[in-house]
């Protein structure tokens, strides 16, 4: 009933007469939060409307839905067969000129693009303009509540407390004279995200040097590198707390096995940092006073990478929606004008990585925080590093 009122409520304050959103066989991630459990073999189309809403159910499927009491507030209609469903789909629209469907611009955002081309032209060829339901979408399965911010709180926390752990390991090891390696690292790391009760759904990523210039490098027990002096080590966690609704942490850090940075790392590095500076600092302004959409900051990162001459070697988004996910890529807006155009709003309860990468073919780097929109305003929630750790004194 609350999902319903609010993509009522979005659609009246938004001035659309309809949002389209189709199932079959409960593969579509947002009406299975009506229909999960029921046994639904057949196509089934929920109509949202400001004043309204209607399930479009074949036959077959009408009495389970008729009978599950979360559907109460809806109006449900049957169809016998394709023609009795495009009739029902056809008349039920008649009324709107605007209708909201899971697509967006070229098909570019996956976590959004569920609906059939059949459908969607089926639609339009009833005079009905299609608009994204990206906007929509966002707000209602992609903003962090605050059980949400400080379990995300406490996961950063914990992370960064772990990642400095993890490059003091490093320092012993090499003070000590002893072997150190990507794969014992990330392994250590495991072992210390179980003890302190956090959840993931991939190990963290422990590269040096040139490995580090793959953004999704893994080691293994089998393919793995030593650390030693002289070493660029990139360590990039993500976890969360294993209570449901929780939020993830995520962040990249730098160290350098030595005792003085040399100024081909350090220059890179400052560039990242000044990208994140820039982002931060371009969301303070704007959000107050527009709309500000994804691909706007990453834009404004690319433009000030590239004022250094690294452009090329930035081959990623500058970051990913987080939310309580099975991973730390969550359904929302992302701050991309690389891999996709994102267009979606950025708003309260939005929660984001930013991390920019530079990959030379000697060594790749990467900088990475999250940030959590409140009020129209940034807050990091995950720290932020100004300069390579250096592991050696």
């Amino acid at each position: 009933m609350e999902t319903q009122l609010f993509i009522e409520s979005f659609l009246a304050e938004h001035h659309v007469g309809a949002y389209l959103s189709l199932d079959y066989e409960n593969a579509n991630p947002l009406l299975k939060s009506f229909t999960a459990g029921l046994m639904l073999t057949r196509k089934v189309a929920f109509l949202f409307k400001p004043k309204g809403s209607t399930i479009i159910a074949q036959t077959l499927d009408y009495p389970f839905l008729r009978a599950d009491p979360r559907l109460s507030s809806f109006k449900i209609v049957s169809y016998p067969d394709w023609k009795g469903y495009l009739s029902l789909l056809s008349s039920s629209l008649s009324d709107v000129s605007t209708v909201l469907m899971d697509v967006s611009e070229a098909g570019l955002l996956p976590r959004v693009s569920l609906a059939d081309y059949g459908s969607v032209d089926f639609v339009k060829g009833l005079g009905k303009e299609i608009v994204s339901s990206a906007n929509l979408l966002n707000a209602l399965i992609a903003t962090i509540d605050e059980r949400g911010e400080a379990s995300q709180k406490r996961a950063a926390e914990k992370l960064l407390s772990i990642k400095d752990e993890a490059f003091m390991k490093i320092a012993e090891s090499l003070g000590n004279g002893k072997e150190c390696d990507e794969y014992a690292i990330q392994s250590f790391i495991g072992k210390r995200f179980a003890e302190e009760g956090l959840v993931y759904d991939d190990l963290p990523i422990v590269a040096v040097n040139a490995n580090a210039s793959n953004p999704h490098y893994q080691p293994t027990k089998e393919r793995h590198s030593p650390i030693v002096e002289g070493d660029l080590i990139l360590i990039d966690m993500w976890a969360k707390e294993k209570k449901p609704g929780s939020v993830y942490g995520d962040i990249t850090w730098m160290a350098y096995a030595g005792k003085e940075v040399p100024d081909k790392m350090k220059v890179p590095f400052a560039v990242l940092v000044d990208a994140i500076d820039g982002a931060l600092a371009f969301l303070e302004t704007e959000l107050p006073r527009r709309e500000v959409k994804g691909y706007e900051v990453d834009r404004l990162v690319r433009e000030r990478i590239g004022k250094s001459g690294f452009l090329p070697y930035f081959t990623h988004r500058t970051g990913h929606s987080i939310k309580d996910d099975a991973s730390p890529h969550g359904p929302g807006v992302n701050m991309d004008d690389y891999e996709s155009h994102d267009t979606r709003a950025i708003i309260d309860g939005n929660s984001f990585s930013l991390e920019p990468g530079i990959y030379l073919p000697e060594f790749g780097m990467r900088s990475e925080t999250d940030v959590l929109i409140r009020n129209r305003k940034p807050i990091v929630v995950a720290g932020r590093q100004r300069e390579i750790v250096t592991l050696l004194k």
